[in-house]
């Protein structure tokens, strides 16, 4: 009996150090993101992460992370994190900096930030050779110069359900 006892204890210390060990870093990859004291979109933030801080990833339920980065631990929306450190030093304002590298990104996975693309002069030059209009191309351009903060991103995410926020 007390063999099996202490094979229990054995099994069980076993896997919470297995557990332990086998934590993920990943990085976060966009300034401002939110660590949040529960698995869902409107729950206390905790604190906000710079892009590039690296997390512990502990545990996964839905579409959050649960991670420990400067002694904090919290859950982060999953969308928000990569296993590769980003690159490029542009900060959040190039919207492509996350798309960079060796990363490979799916449009459903992507945070909403990289899935705009502007008009490059590659771009640019295909479209007056199919015969867009100048109204057309300076309309995108416009497009390009139109910024959003992020409080009313977050809020039009909620409203709409999207992202985060999204059952």
């Amino acid at each position: 009996m007390r063999l099996l006892i202490y094979s229990f204890i054995f099994l069980f210390a076993g896997f919470s150090f297995t557990s332990q060990v086998a934590a993920e870093t990943w990085y976060v990859k966009k300034s401002a993101t939110k660590l949040q004291a529960k698995a869902k979109a409107r729950s206390k933030v905790l604190g906000k992460l710079n892009k590039g801080t690296p997390v512990d990833v502990l545990r996964k339920s839905g579409k959050f992370y649960k991670v420990s980065a400067g002694g904090e631990t919290g859950w982060i929306f999953r969308f928000k994190l990569t296993k590769n450190l980003p690159s490029g030093s542009g900060g959040d304002d190039d919207v492509l900096g996350a798309l960079g590298g060796q990363q490979q990104i799916a449009a459903r996975e992507s945070a909403y930030g990289s899935s705009i693309r502007g008009l490059s002069p590659v771009s640019e030059e295909h479209a007056i050779k199919k015969g867009a209009s100048p109204a057309s191309i300076e309309s995108v351009k416009e497009m390009e110069r139109y910024k959003v903060d992020d409080e009313a991103l977050d809020k039009f995410l909620e409203e709409g359900r999207l992202g985060a926020y999204a059952d």
